[in-house]
């Protein structure tokens, strides 16, 4: 029996922090995450500080070709106090573009805390 040492295979595939932060909701549509270029998109975002009367909604967009305008695909509105308050954005693999949005639409405007990474 022979065993082959070869050098360890690297990925080619890299890691990064896109975008970090404590976003202060004040009643218009805020970008928490865009990407542009090839690669997958991973985030979360903290809902904890919701309460009794406030209203979030989280748009999530995609461009299909070069130059063209973002399309929604997917909206989810967050009401009142939030038993499971993270959302976590599973991988979404793009070529072109995407982003990620938060508008608070009711109640007292409220800090969200997000994290999103890039993998290229």
């Amino acid at each position: 029996m022979s065993v082959a040492i070869g050098a360890a295979s690297k990925s080619s595939k890299r890691m990064r922090v896109l975008k970090k932060g404590n976003l202060v909701a004040a009643g218009t549509e805020h970008v928490l995450a865009e990407f542009e270029g090839e690669g997958k998109l991973y985030g979360s975002l903290d809902l904890h500080e919701m309460m009794a009367g406030d209203t979030v909604i989280v748009r999530q967009y995609v461009k299909l070709l070069l130059g063209s305008d973002y399309e929604k695909y997917a909206e989810e509105t967050y009401e009142e106090v939030q038993d499971m308050p993270v959302i976590y954005f599973p991988d979404k693999a793009t070529d072109v573009a995407m982003k990620i949005t938060l508008e608070q639409t009711e109640g007292v405007y409220r800090r969200f805390r997000h994290s999103f990474m890039v993998e290229e």
